[in-house]
């Protein structure tokens, strides 16, 4: 099984950290985007997109952060980082997409600046915080949502934000940062 990553982004980390914080069976090729390697035609056949993370498992070219997480908790039953049953897949779910749909957007409007954003921004840590509220992981348990969710709250960006107002939020940052996964991921100084 080979992934194909860029560490330093969001999509890219939050895959490349649950591989490694459960130290799944999978070689991680870092893209070489000075050379173009993403739009090679041999990459092509594997992301029509162009774009990292992909994952190949046999004839399995699979693209898409989250998918790729879903995928390797499965693949990987040990991780115990997918709910199995209905109920607990579908909220899973719900995190998955609230992170794609909701705060992807968001933390990406933040560089322009704008007060909305940071408005936007505080509603959704909102209800991030509810949802924490006497949990040490979104869904009680450490999962692929946590590791989706995370990559976003701890970039540069994103670290620059008050989360006073957000103490679960807060706490729940510190964990995922001391995460194997993504203190084996950290690119540059250590975070303080």
């Amino acid at each position: 099984m080979l992934l194909y990553s860029f560490t330093i982004t969001p999509n890219n980390r939050k895959v490349e950290a649950f591989v490694r914080h459960y130290d799944l069976d999978v070689d991680i090729h870092h893209i070489s985007f000075k050379d173009n390697e993403q739009k090679s035609p041999d990459f092509l056949a594997i992301n029509p997109m162009g774009r990292v993370p992909a994952l190949v498992d046999g004839d399995l070219k699979l693209w898409e952060g989250n998918a790729i997480l879903t995928y390797l908790a499965q693949k990987f039953p040990e991780t115990n980082a997918l709910p199995t049953d209905l109920e607990g897949r579908a909220d899973a779910d719900r995190w998955l997409h609230w992170q794609s749909s909701h705060l992807m957007p968001a933390s990406a409007a933040l560089k322009t600046g704008e007060a909305k954003a940071h408005d936007t921004i505080n509603e959704l840590l909102g209800v991030l915080d509810g949802q924490l509220d006497g949990k040490d992981w979104v869904l009680g348990e450490l999962s692929v949502v946590d590791f989706a969710i995370a990559s976003y709250l701890i970039t540069k960006l994103m670290q620059k934000l008050d989360y006073s107002p957000f103490p679960n939020v807060a706490a729940w940052r510190s964990r995922v940062v001391a995460l194997d996964g993504y203190v084996a991921t950290q690119v540059g100084p250590p975070r303080t």
